[in-house]
């Protein structure tokens, strides 16, 4: 009898034992299921707090058709032939990700008309819109389009700036711009090193691209960090 009684006993205590670590278990599986959701919340809002929502600064292009029309002056085009229709297509790419509900001619009709022998830079802006059937006309006045850095002119980076004017076409338009703004792009990006193992052609794709983003965001809202662009 005795012994039977010890055994019950052994086994009464091992079931407890059981329990108290089952009991742990649970516990501790739960404590790493509330840490791990906090995590996933905290890791939400620290990414969500580093962005903020940024207002375009023109947002009434709406439905309108519009012509990217670049001018740049003869030394640029002597250093790229090509440098306007670059500009010009990858601006108007941009636009047209962000801009869905608006038109937009494309940038090989622009070129075309710029390479066609007509005085298409004597014209107006409502005279270019009539002939390139738009309502409204994104002059790009590029004024550095260079592989070198600004403040240091033997490191070659890619630096892109221009000014920007949105012109009214149709007759009785407004002469002056509707909106205008200053635009630079540089790669590498302000803060980083420039670099000199790549061609002058992939630093000025880079920063045509940057550039490009840039412009666009002009005109739609869209998220940035809190941090704003680096200094240049």
């Amino acid at each position: 009898m005795q012994h039977n009684h010890e055994r019950s006993g052994s086994i009464a205590r091992s079931i407890a034992g059981l329990r108290r670590r089952f009991t742990t278990m649970m516990t501790h599986g739960a404590t790493l299921s509330v840490l791990s959701l906090t995590g996933c919340q905290a890791a939400y809002f620290l990414t969500a707090d580093e962005t903020r929502e940024v207002k375009a600064e023109y947002a009434r292009i709406g439905t309108n058709k519009v012509a990217v029309v670049v001018w740049a002056d003869r030394y640029t085009l002597d250093v790229d032939p090509k440098a306007r229709h670059r500009i010009g297509e990858a601006v108007t790419y941009e636009l047209k990700r962000h801009l869905p509900k608006a038109q937009f001619v494309p940038a090989r009709e622009v070129t075309e008309l710029q390479t066609s022998g007509l005085d298409w830079q004597s014209m107006t802006n409502q005279q270019l819109a009539e002939r390139l059937g738009c309502d409204l006309i994104l002059r790009i006045d590029l004024l550095e389009y260079t592989t070198r850095a600004a403040d240091t002119r033997e490191l070659r980076k890619g630096r892109v700036e221009a000014s920007i004017n949105l012109y009214e076409g149709g007759e009785g338009a407004r002469i002056d711009p509707i909106y205008t703004a200053d635009v630079t792009a540089t790669y590498p990006p302000p803060g980083k090193h420039a670099i000199a193992d790549v061609t002058d052609y992939d630093l000025l794709r880079a920063s045509i691209e940057q550039f490009a983003q840039e412009t666009a965001k002009k005109f739609y809202d869209h998220r940035e960090s809190r941090r704003g662009p680096e200094s240049k």
